[in-house]
C-alpha cells in the first residue's frame, strides 16, 4: 500500500489550521469574558482612596494590556505576518515597562527593544505585496 506524501501533507495542514482556529476562538472568547472584569477595574479605579488609587490603576492597565496582547495573539494567529508577530512583540514590550519595570535600566532595555522593532517594521518588512511597509512619500 503506497501512502500519497502530497495527500498526506495537505490533510495534516488542513488539521492544524483547524486546531489554530478552535484556539483562536478559545482565546477571543476568554478575551470578550475578560472584558467584564476590565469594567470591573475601571470601577474600582474610581472608588479607590488616594492611596491605593496608583496601585489600583497599575493592575488595571496590567490587564487592559494583557487583554490587548489576547487580541495581537489572535491577529498574529489569524494572519501569519510578521507584521502582526511584531506587533505583539510590541505590546508586550510595552505591558513590560509600564507594569513590571521596576528601575531605570527596565526602562532603558524596554526603549532599545522598542526601537528594534519599530527599525525592524521600518527597513525589514515587507508587505504582502513585496513592499516595504513604510511610506516612501515621507
Amino acid at each position: 500500500m503506497k501512502i500519497n506524501i502530497e495527500k498526506v501533507k495537505h490533510l495534516l495542514e488542513n488539521y492544524s489550521r483547524l486546531l489554530e482556529m478552535v484556539i483562536v476562538i478559545a482565546i477571543a472568547i476568554v478575551v470578550a469574558v475578560g472584558m467584564i472584569d476590565l469594567f470591573k477595574y475601571g470601577y474600582l479605579v474610581l472608588q479607590a482612596d488616594v492611596i491605593e488609587t496608583y496601585s489600583v490603576f497599575q493592575n488595571f492597565l496590567g490587564y487592559a494590556l494583557l487583554l490587548l496582547v489576547g487580541i495581537e495573539l489572535i491577529f498574529m494567529l489569524l494572519f501569519h505576518s510578521p507584521k502582526a508577530v511584531l506587533e505583539l512583540i510590541l505590546f508586550v514590550i510595552a505591558r513590560k515597562m509600564l507594569i513590571y519595570a521596576k528601575s531605570m535600566e527596565d526602562l532603558v532595555w524596554g526603549a532599545v527593544a522598542i526601537f528594534i522593532v519599530f527599525a525592524t517594521v521600518h527597513y525589514l518588512v515587507k508587505d504582502e505585496d513585496g513592499h516595504l511597509l513604510r511610506n516612501d512619500d515621507e
